[in-house]
């Protein structure tokens, strides 16, 4: 068992899992595994250590007799305990639990929460993965150190190992009934799926473990890389997130399918309700020749217009707002949009204005007559031709009066509005600053 133990160590320190001072949560079902992890650590020493226990209740009184069993043991040790009680599951069931368990390990003031995922769950989770499909990123299974602060020391430790050890001892443990269930996919892998390959090769929970390393190696390159290009080209707007096609056209289908991954991971902070349906019509809006078209995804939508495509929710409020038309000098300080700065005056004939003056975005249906035009426009054909993405129309600045637009930002005044010779008032309008910021 002295092997164990090492393997254990080495992984600590590979993962540099518990720094010096940390408070570290050990999180403990009453299983063999999380109460192996318990003794481990309070031998090892070194860290503070607090016990944390989540009572799901899916399983009535054995589960109230888990969570007895849990406060007893880290009384016997000397370790302080934190418990909770799970509310009503709604939704999927193992997403619903995941969650829970993760607020409560946040809210626990844990530096970090150690649990007892070994090698045995680790090739479980590699098998479940590649049946369903899964990539690189899939294939990492079981990280050693995650983001919200878990780590796992036992992932070099076979689920037999842990409990051979206990045995050794005398100590005790809970059994889930659950585990003989065929409800969950996990342990039909368990029950089926794993003794037939270890018939194969007795070293095959090893293997696999390799597996999800060398892909963990991988996907730490691949997001470094797509980090990298997204960083470079992503432009947040109101709205959402902006990537500039050209940027992205020319890249290997490998590197570009991780910068659409990463954009809508930034985006919506997670990629649990998105597939790789949504990514590869998310890709083909960046591919398309059209350069228009849309993707509805879970919470939001992904938008192509010319030459950019934007990941996000719906526009935001379109705000209009009087223009001080007492003064001889409007100023046209907008947010909403990003990329058009600089500075232009025009001059509007005001006896030719019937007020109120209103600032405004573009609106669907508008039309304008521009200066030495002989008819008027879609406002919608004339932003497409300077390049102005769907996104960014409404929040384009723009200036009415109660017969209709007089003034538009890079086009200038309408025809009907335009000072000339015979202009006995002038009215400058001049756009200071155009930005999303």
């Amino acid at each position: 068992m002295i092997a164990v133990l090492e393997r254990i160590e080495n992984t600590i320190f590979r993962y540099n899992m518990i720094p010096p001072g940390t408070r570290l949560g050990v999180a403990v079902s009453g299983g063999a595994d999380s109460v192996f992890l318990l003794h481990y650590l309070v031998a090892r020493g070194g860290a503070a250590l607090t016990v944390l226990h989540v009572n799901h209740g899916l399983r009535g009184a054995e589960s109230d007799g888990d969570c007895e069993f849990v406060r007893g043991l880290a009384a016997e040790l000397g370790v302080p305990f934190l418990s909770y009680r799970m509310g009503e599951a709604s939704g999927n069931l193992e997403q619903f639990c995941r969650r829970e368990r993760l607020a409560f390990f946040a809210r626990s003031g844990m530096d970090r929460v150690a649990t007892g995922h070994t090698a045995s769950d680790q090739a479980e989770t590699v098998v479940m993965r590649l049946l369903r499909g899964a990539g690189t990123t899939g294939l990492r299974g079981v990280l050693p150190v995650t983001a919200e602060g878990l780590v796992r020391p036992l992932l070099g430790v076979r689920r037999d190992e842990i409990r051979a050890w206990l045995g050794e001892r005398g100590l005790s443990w809970r059994e889930d009934a659950s585990n003989g269930t065929d409800a969950f996919l996990r342990n039909r892998v368990r029950a089926r799926v794993m003794p037939v390959m270890r018939e194969m090769d007795a070293n095959c929970e090893a293997a696999l473990g390799r597996v999800a390393e060398m892909a963990g190696v991988d996907e730490a390159y691949w997001r470094e890389t797509a980090g990298a290009v997204l960083d470079g080209n992503e432009r947040w707007v109101r709205g959402g997130l902006v990537l500039e096609v050209g940027a992205l056209a020319g890249l290997h289908r490998a590197l570009l399918v991780r910068v659409v991954r990463m954009g809508l991971e930034r985006v919506f902070g997670s990629l649990r309700r998105l597939d790789q349906g949504h990514v590869e019509r998310v890709m083909g809006l960046v591919m398309s020749a059209s350069g228009e078209g849309a993707v509805e995804v879970p919470g939001g939508r992904v938008e192509r217009s010319l030459d950019w495509v934007r990941i996000g929710g719906e526009d935001g409020a379109r705000g209009e707002e009087e223009a001080g038309v007492g003064e001889r000098l409007v100023r046209v300080n907008l947010v909403g949009m990003e990329g058009y700065t600089g500075e232009e005056a025009i001059a509007l004939d005001w006896e030719r204005l019937r007020p109120p003056l209103r600032l405004r975005g573009w609106r669907a249906g508008d039309r304008f007559q521009a200066v030495g035009r002989a008819e008027d426009r879609p406002v919608k054909e004339m932003l497409a031709r300077e390049r102005v993405p769907s996104w960014d129309r409404h929040y384009w600045p723009m200036i009415t009066d109660s017969d209709g637009i007089v003034w538009i930002y890079r086009f200038g005044a309408a025809a009907r509005a335009a000072a000339g010779p015979g202009t006995r008032i002038r009215l400058q309008v001049r756009c200071d600053t155009v930005s999303s910021k």
